[in-house]
């Protein structure tokens, strides 16, 4: 199969984008997804997945709890920042975060965040499935969402 013609017919499904923080004070990792979505209701559990590599990750793996912050459609800026490769320390630079209860920041000017603990992770190829039990959630602002389509950022 061709990896491009692969990727290109995936580009055809619009998806929100969200950004998800993981780690310890000080040492905080962070990565923009668009593959997040939820999975149940009882018990609240919702799903992303993470490149095996990404530090971020590595991070998740270890303190198996991870926040999640849905963007809106005026943190196009913010989701390129937190999708670079790169000193980790400046994604968070000029963020306003809020501090979820299982000590995990969040976007705290973000549509809504969920505070997790991993339920469940399963490797898929290059990546895993991370499935998270959501602890905590909260809808902070009331904007258009962040739309990814295509290979580019879009709006509603």
């Amino acid at each position: 199969m061709d990896s491009e013609i692969f990727r290109e017919s995936l580009a055809q499904y619009a998806t929100g984008v969200a950004v998800v923080i993981s780690g310890a004070p000080g040492c905080y990792r962070g990565m923009t997804v668009n593959s997040f979505t939820s999975v149940s209701l009882a018990p609240p559990l919702v799903l992303f997945c993470a490149d095996n590599q990404a530090e971020t990750f590595q991070s998740i793996k270890q303190s198996q709890r991870f926040t999640l912050s849905i963007l809106s459609v005026y943190q196009e800026e913010l989701s390129q920042q937190f999708s670079l490769l790169g000193p980790q320390e400046k994604l968070f630079a000029g963020i306003t975060t809020g501090l979820g209860i299982n000590d995990i920041p969040y976007v705290a000017d973000g549509l809504a965040f969920l505070d997790c603990t991993v339920h469940n992770m399963i490797r898929a190829g290059d990546h895993h499935i991370i499935v998270g039990h959501v602890d905590q959630l909260g809808r902070l602002q009331d904007h258009p969402p962040l739309i990814y389509f295509q290979s580019q950022y879009r709006h509603l």
